[in-house]
């Protein structure tokens, strides 16, 4: 049985500074896992294969809205 190609997972954009988080054995299980991060920690990411030298498919989570700031009122 023949494994898996490996495909590499990042975080950031992949034009400048993306970072390298890990490698995981297929495309379904590298894009569950980058579904998985992307809960954890929002933000963008990639799945890139270097069989082929391309993006396969990429993702941006935002963070849950926060409470509303807080507003400042000056007493006069």
């Amino acid at each position: 049985m023949a494994s898996l190609p490996k495909f590499d997972i990042f975080s950031g954009d992949r034009d400048r500074n993306a970072r390298w988080i890990e490698a995981v054995e297929g495309l379904a299980k590298a894009n569950e896992r980058m579904q998985q991060l992307a809960e954890q920690r929002p933000g963008k990411y990639f799945i890139f294969y270097s069989g082929t030298h391309t993006v396969v498919t990429s993702i941006e989570t935002c963070a849950k809205s926060q409470q509303p700031a807080k507003s400042r009122s000056t007493a006069a």
